[in-house]
């Protein structure tokens, strides 16, 4: 998966995971009429009749699409939904499809009751198939899409050819810098953190990694600033915010909303984008965000546990081979003492 890929497919999870009630099934529809074109037909309530227990039809395939996407699915509701939306469609649409889909929103699958709900109404009808979609089947779908339905669903993506400058730096930082910071503190340590400890995605780990490529002009655009506390004063910002994101139920959506943050929520040129990663890149190797607690921590003169060394995303390559030195060093002159 190359960085542009990586990119859509953060921002097609984060929307998946994002939208509900009829909002889902805009960025359902949107989304089939994007892989599958004429081929899909979308369905709109009309007046009394509503739509006839249709959410999308697709041709070729006769395929009757029901949508279902709660803020929380409970079971007596999720029984109802199913039973009425699926008898509706089988009187009304019987006989031009062969599948019927319930498409979900449920991040991890559903629950078992449905399963078997689902199960028990499929075996009490032998000639229709039934079939539960969920993220991955739809991320299936996303994966037909062109380079150009990408582009006009989602913006432009960086990739790796992108130049950044200066500029689009000053830029990005010129937004953090404007938000209300808490009043300057000492310089805390560094903890560590590793894109795995954090759990987020390969697609988040991607972005990451090439945004670290441009990471070093973000470090010397704060080397070349007129105020020294520039840097940890944003450093504290992003603390802030990303303290204030504690209640996200996954890793991805986290950094998907610091993505929004660093750079607005309206998306940019590719050169903006590639800054904003850049910029999350910067603070991520310093372990502004994505820390992890309870962990031994690294000072400007060495580690706190001799145990645990530190994260290579909390070092920079150039201090590595001084450090481990200066750790030596110590370890002789203490057994020689």
């Amino acid at each position: 998966m190359n960085l542009e890929q990586a990119y859509y497919e953060l921002k097609f999870e984060i929307a998946f995971r994002d939208t509900k009630g009829s909002a889902f099934q805009d960025f359902f529809n949107r989304l089939m009429g994007l892989a599958y074109k004429a081929d899909f037909m979308a369905c709109r309530p009309w007046g009394r009749e509503g739509d006839r227990k249709n959410d999308g039809f697709l041709k070729s395939k006769r395929r009757l699409f029901q949508v279902y996407a709660p803020n929380e699915m409970t079971k007596s509701k999720a029984i109802k939904k199913i039973t009425e939306d699926f008898q509706g469609a089988k009187a009304y649409w019987g006989e031009h499809f062969d599948t019927w889909v319930f498409v979900h929103n449920a991040t991890d699958g559903l629950p078992p009751h449905v399963q078997k709900y689902l199960l028990d109404f499929e075996k009490e009808n032998t000639a229709i198939v039934l079939e539960p979609w969920g993220l991955e089947e739809l991320r299936s779908v996303f994966r037909r899409l062109s380079p150009e339905d990408l582009e006009s669903w989602f913006g432009p993506a960086p990739t790796k050819e992108t130049k950044l400058g200066f500029e689009d730096l000053r830029i990005v930082l010129a937004r953090i810098s404007a938000k209300n910071a808490p009043p300057d503190q000492s310089i805390r340590d560094v903890p560590m953190g590793k894109i795995e400890a954090n759990a987020l995605s390969e697609s988040v780990a991607i972005l990451l990694k090439d945004g670290m490529t441009k990471a070093p002009l973000v470090e010397a655009f704060f080397a070349k600033g007129r105020n020294a506390d520039f840097g940890e004063r944003i450093a504290e910002s992003f603390r802030e915010q990303y303290k204030s994101l504690g209640e996200k139920p996954t890793p991805d959506e986290i950094f998907s909303e610091l993505q929004g943050w660093v750079g607005g929520q309206d998306r940019g040129t590719p050169e903006h984008e590639l800054a904003v990663l850049a910029v999350l890149a910067y603070y991520f190797e310093r372990c502004d965000i994505f820390t992890i607690k309870q962990q031994p921590r690294f000072r400007a003169v060495g580690w706190i546990s001799e145990a645990h060394p530190p994260s290579p995303l909390c070092i920079r390559d150039s201090d590595v081979r001084m450090r481990r030195w200066f750790i030596y060093s110590c370890w002789i002159l203490r057994i020689l003492s």
